[in-house]
């Protein structure tokens, strides 16, 4: 022991270094703030406590005990200690060496006085920290608050298009960019604001204290699988008010950008339907032939066939459009039969009439102003067969994707757009009325039956005889005068046909004039009853429709949408001043162009058309018992055929027509040089990019915008309103804790968790931080170990000393330490929010 206390006594400094040496310390109540300098060391006595007072009035350096009791003079300037020292055995401060060489360490933490403070816990508004703290939770509730409010209003982004100003891809990666940056500020804020709360509960007086899962909460927040890890934790501080805080922001941390993507970003979807305005260029008149003829394209030069080139491409048209729609509906009526169902005898259930355009548009017709067969045979004694189908108006597509209304195609949204427009416009109506004769009621209208006539089959068509009566003669009277409106008490003038046509041939009359508004085929079927039937076919345009185009890249439908109680963009609705039943004269022009084309005329000749053959064979149901006709549920009606064969007119007719149901422009053959617009009212409603989930399921993720909002307008206003913009020192991060743990006493709450850190209910254990004022030193300390370790007969920490005020010789008190003074006032509960701490 001796040799021990020798090689222990040969490393104090000298007995002039000795004299000489002072203590540390952070606060000299009798000379103000001594240097905090690191060229002195100070080791306090571990035998017994003195107060930071009796040290400055005793003014003699303390000494440190070695393991035999013995005490050890106070070290002075460490270049002395290093001097003492062998040069060959470095000295580290704070360590003594056992005889056999190895560092014995000073448990010096027991005792006061060594860990005075450097800084302030209590930091400036404009320091860093407390700036970019409010920065960031400003940042986060600002954008925050603009993200839900987004994902409410759901807007519609006109702007990103694939054209656009704004490209779909960089808009969805700006919005994950500043989705991103949200959840980066919000994450640091929810951090920062579980900080200052625990370390402001650490700190305040008479507090509940902090408990390790407590400070725990911060990972869950950075790192939520520690809640599966560390499940302990949630046991106890998750129910806690600031628990359940800590819970709703990890959810938030971990799903926000996941709901931002959800509801925020930019997505294709059908948005809502919009009353608008649209406008469609107007080249001509309804059914104008001549502007058809002319404007009929041809590779045949106008020079090589003057007479017949415009003619014989407007027919080519109409029979290639014709039979197409046609043969679609006879198709879409055989796989209808042919697999086994039954149409009725009502109009409505039967299949509706189709048609096409530019070969990527479907058109549905629509049934109007449908009568019973059987009532009006039973009305007439004969059949008749009334049908009048309307078809959309045919300008409506070309006006869609006019530049004009700035409607984005689908091409135009990366080729999945689709918009749907329904137009106010008056829609093209073709009326089928056929009416079973037999010979003696035909012979009026049969030019061959006539007195001293002579009949030519060949020259019929194309150079009617001259002794045909014109007007004002009215021609003969018939037994059907009432039901097709013949006479002068009608204003019609009866067709006149040049002989009976054979079985399962048709013969047509194109040529009536004015004011004849129809054209007429004289049929005589395959069955016996009706012996013949004679059809007049007329057109007209009707205000019980409006048009609706529906756009998509797999192709594009118009369709029409008639005698809808629903349906406020009904034409007549729009227009009081539209008159129903204005039959078109004009168009009579053009379905002369389009019957011959179709053969329906050839029976004249007995040309045994296969059209007119099929057409002939589509009589209604005779029933002999009853004497009357009924539609034929597995079969077309003639009325029917007539109608949807005619439909591509009404198209045609239609296309490059106004979108109202007259034409106001004075002009030659209502014929304009130049195209001008029109405006009709309509409702569209497009695909575009838009904000807002695309399923309803999606609807959850509202909860994490809207808590992400809610939590950080908390922390701003924490920031603002109790921190004041002064930031404490947060002793939940790792640094600060560290640091104030190892300088603090040990603790026998902690027993045995040395190695593998603290469990149970170790982890729900209060903690206080207190300060020792003598050395104005911060320490850790739970509740239950009592009084604080470097003071007696106190009960807490948080006590200390009384202020301490000296006398200097001057007559003046001096204040107590700044840190003293700040440890005070940050301890003191003054705000009412502390109370929720």
């Amino acid at each position: 022991m001796a040799e021990s206390r020798e090689s222990q006594h040969s490393l104090l400094p000298s007995e002039e270094d000795l004299v000489t040496a002072k203590p540390q310390r952070s606060w000299n109540p009798l000379g103000g703030r001594s240097s905090l300098s690191s060229e002195y060391a100070y080791l306090p006595p571990a035998s017994r406590h003195e107060s930071f007072s009796e040290e400055v009035f005793r003014e003699v350096g303390l000494g440190i005990t070695d393991p035999s009791g013995d005490a050890l003079p106070t070290r002075g300037k460490r270049d002395s200690i290093s001097s003492a020292g062998s040069e060959n055995t470095p000295m580290t401060p704070g360590f003594l060496k056992t005889p056999q060489g190895t560092p014995a360490i000073l448990h010096s933490h027991h005792s006061p006085g060594n860990c005075p403070t450097r800084a302030t816990v209590l930091q400036s508004r404009f320091s860093w920290v407390p700036v970019t703290i409010f920065v960031l939770a400003f940042y986060a509730t600002v954008f925050s608050g603009i993200y839900l409010a987004i994902a409410i209003r759901k807007p519609r982004w006109n702007n990103v298009s694939s054209d656009g100003s704004l490209a779909p891809s960089t808009a969805n990666l700006l919005c994950a960019f500043f989705a991103k940056t949200i959840e980066l500020a919000y994450v640091t804020i929810c951090v920062a604001f579980l900080g200052q709360v625990l370390s402001r509960r650490a700190l305040t007086k008479d507090s509940r204290g902090i408990s390790i899962s407590d400070m725990n909460m911060r990972a869950w927040i950075m790192q939520p699988g520690s809640m599966i890890v560390h499940w302990e934790t949630l046991r106890y501080s998750a129910l806690t008010f600031l628990g359940a805080i800590a819970l709703v922001a990890t959810f938030v941390a971990m799903l926000y950008t996941t709901a931002a993507e959800a509801l925020v970003s930019p997505k294709l979807s059908m948005g809502p339907i919009v009353d608008t305005t649209l406008a469609g260029k107007v080249y001509s008149s309804f059914g104008n032939v001549e502007y058809l003829s002319l404007n009929c394209k041809s590779p045949i030069p106008q020079s090589m066939d003057p007479y017949a080139r415009n003619d014989t491409c407007l027919q080519m048209v109409n029979v290639g459009q014709a039979y197409h729609n046609y043969e679609q509906w006879i198709i879409k009526w055989a796989d209808f039969i042919g697999s086994g169902n039954d149409t009725s005898n009502r109009l409505q259930t039967r299949p509706m009439p189709t048609g096409s355009m530019w070969d990527n548009t479907t058109i549905t017709g629509s049934w109007i102003e449908m009568t019973n067969l059987t009532d009006l045979t039973q009305k007439y004694g004969r059949m008749v067969n009334n049908i009048t189908m309307a078809m959309p108006h045919g300008g409506i597509p070309a006006a869609a994707m006019d530049e004009k209304n700035d409607i984005h195609q689908p091409q135009d949204v990366s080729g999945e757009g689709k918009y749907s427009l329904e137009a106010s416009v008056p829609s093209p109506a073709v009326n089928v009325l056929c009416v079973g004769m037999n010979k003696s009621e035909l012979s009026p209208l049969i030019y061959s039956e006539w007195p001293n006539v002579h009949f030519n089959a060949t020259t019929w068509s194309a150079n009617p005889p001259e002794d045909i009566p014109r007007t004002p003669s009215w021609l003969n009277r018939t037994v059907v005068d009432d039901i097709f409106g013949f006479g002068k008490k009608y204003g019609q003038r009866p067709p006149i046909f040049g002989t009976y046509p054979g079985s399962n041939n048709t013969i047509l009359n194109t040529t009536g004039l004015s004011p004849a508004n129809a054209i007429y085929l004289l049929g005589k079927p395959s069955v016996s009853q009706p012996e013949y039937v004679m059809c007049a076919i007329r057109a007209k345009e009707t205000g019980v429709c409006s048009t609706r185009y529906v756009a998509a890249s797999s192709g594009a439908f118009l369709s029409s949408n008639c005698e809808n109680r629903t349906n406020l963009l009904q034409y007549s609705r729009k227009q009081k001043n539209f008159t129903e039943g204005v039959w078109q004269a004009d168009w009579k022009n053009v379905a002369g162009e389009w019957a011959p084309s179709l053969s329906l005329g050839s029976g004249i000749t007995n040309a045994q058309a296969s059209n007119a053959r099929l057409l002939m064979q589509m009589m209604p149901t005779y029933d002999n018992d009853t004497k009357t006709y009924s539609l034929n549920p597995s079969l077309p009606s003639v009325g029917e055929a007539l109608a949807v064969m005619a439909g591509s007119t009404l198209i045609l007719s239609s296309e490059n027509a106004p979108f109202v149901h007259f034409f106001n422009y004075t002009v030659d053959n209502d014929i304009l040089t130049e195209p001008v617009y029109q405006y009709f009212p309509a409702s569209l409603q497009e695909v575009g990019y838009a904000s807002g989930g695309t399923e309803r399921w999606q609807g959850v993720f509202y909860v994490i915008l809207v808590f992400a909002f809610l939590t950080s307008f908390i922390c701003l206003i924490f920031v603002i309103v109790e921190a004041r913009g002064h930031q404490i020192t947060d002793f939940t991060e790792p640094q600060n804790l560290f640091a104030i743990a190892v300088n603090s006493p040990q603790s026998s709450q902690l027993h045995g968790a040395c190695g593998g850190g603290p469990v149970g209910r170790q982890m729900k254990e209060r903690w206080f931080i207190g300060m020792d004022e003598t050395d104005a030193h911060y320490y850790i300390r739970a509740k239950k170990d009592g009084q604080s370790p470097y003071t007696e007969g106190r009960s807490t920490g948080y006590q200390g000393l009384e202020p301490m005020e000296v006398d200097d010789g001057s007559g003046s008190l001096k204040a107590v330490s700044p840190a003293v003074d700040e440890f005070r006032r940050v301890s003191k509960r003054s705000s009412f929010l502390a109370k929720l701490y």
